[in-house]
């Protein structure tokens, strides 16, 4: 007798479906607790590698610049600033922290180190950041020639690429404004800072931080070269942005309004000018940690305006107060605030003491008088 066993044709594919499933589910739960083993190991590898560094900018943000200093030098020895992009983020770092220590010339031989490692890295974003450290440490040691050519090398840089970034090139703007100011060239300082606005409103947008920084800026221009009406007209857009950004109290808008003081004043705009300084006095009592050096060139300044509106017990008042300050602080405003008290005391008919308050300003500033009221 012959048996006929016939193939199945039923396939075996369900079970070799599960069976693979299975295994890969048992494979990526494995991946999983190891690399939940693993992350916080890396992680803490990680930090420890790249320590000196972190911690140099932590300290650099607190304003500890000393500890800032000794923990970038040891990151520049670390095995992490290995890449060109870390070691000019570290010499980079490391000329911020020397300009705040007061090291200029020691800063700027840093930003020379990065623009080299950054060259050498042939990186555009490597020797974009490198030259613009290096320009802000040439405006530092008033090297203004020289950091207007690292600028326009920025500028260049930056308008070779297909879609060049206007944030970055109206930060270039605003040094280049800076560096023609202080170079003695206030027309085309004025161009620059112009264009550093429009760039900032085109790259950051026009209610942007950076935007109303610009505006400050080139209100300051204006008023310097007595365009009183755009001066305030861009003053009072910086003053709106930055109250929006932080807050009507913050020192951004303080600064402003000493800005708009200042303009209004030179327009012949007693009034208005004493009232925004004594915003400016009545908002700096409520800032924590204020500036009192600060606070007493404000004094001075809204004191002038007094006498020049003739209200002189509320000037003696404030110049009393500011020269108790100033005295103790130092400031250039001191002989200016000895005169325009001489000049009270004169007027109340205390000759005496009106020649000793002269005396006084005139060691200090032969050239100082006291003002007089129109």
């Amino acid at each position: 007798m012959r048996l006929n066993f016939k193939r199945s044709k039923v396939k075996p594919t369900s079970v070799t479906v599960d069976l693979s499933a299975m295994a890969g589910e048992s494979f990526m739960k494995f991946c999983m607790r190891a690399y939940d083993f693993l992350a916080p190991h890396v992680k803490e590898s990680q930090r420890r590698k790249h320590l000196n560094f972190s911690e140099g900018r932590r300290h650099l943000d607190a304003r500890n610049f000393a500890a800032a200093e000794r923990h970038l030098h040891q990151a520049l020895s670390d095995r992490a600033t290995n890449s060109h992009k870390r070691r000019v983020e570290v010499l980079v770092a490391l000329a911020e922290t020397q300009i705040r220590l007061g090291k200029f010339d020691t800063a700027e031989t840093t930003a020379r180190s990065a623009m080299e490692v950054a060259t050498k890295s042939r990186d555009h974003a490597n020797q974009t950041v490198a030259l613009e450290s290096l320009a802000g440490v040439q405006l530092h040691n008033k090297r203004y020639a020289e950091a207007e050519q690292t600028i326009v090398q920025m500028q260049d840089l930056e308008q070779g690429k297909s879609k060049p970034d206007h944030a970055f090139l109206a930060r270039c703007a605003r040094m280049q404004a800076a560096a023609l100011r202080h170079g003695g060239r206030p027309a085309d300082a004025l161009k620059a800072s112009r264009r550093a606005v429009e760039l900032s409103e085109q790259g950051a947008g026009p209610d942007h931080l950076d935007t109303g920084n610009a505006l400050a800026e080139l209100g300051a221009l204006h008023t310097q070269q007595g365009n009183q009406a755009e001066a305030q007209k861009c003053i009072r857009r910086a003053l709106e942005i930055h109250r929006g950004e932080h807050g009507a109290d913050s020192a951004e808008a303080t600064k402003d309004l000493v800005l708009l003081a200042t303009s209004l004043a030179e327009s012949g705009d007693l009034q208005g000018a004493a009232a925004e300084y004594e915003k400016v006095l009545t908002l700096r009592d409520r800032q924590v940690g204020g500036d009192r050096h600060e606070d007493a060139e404000t004094q001075v300044r809204l004191a002038i305006l007094y006498l020049q509106t003739e209200r002189f017990p509320a000037a003696r008042e404030l110049l009393v107060t500011a020269v108790a300050t100033l005295e103790r602080k130092g400031g250039d405003s001191l002989p200016l605030a000895l005169s325009a008290l001489a000049f009270i005391e004169e007027h109340s008919g205390r000759p005496a003491a009106a020649d000793s308050l002269r005396q006084r300003a005139a060691k200090l500033a032969p050239k100082a008088s006291a003002p007089v009221p129109s």
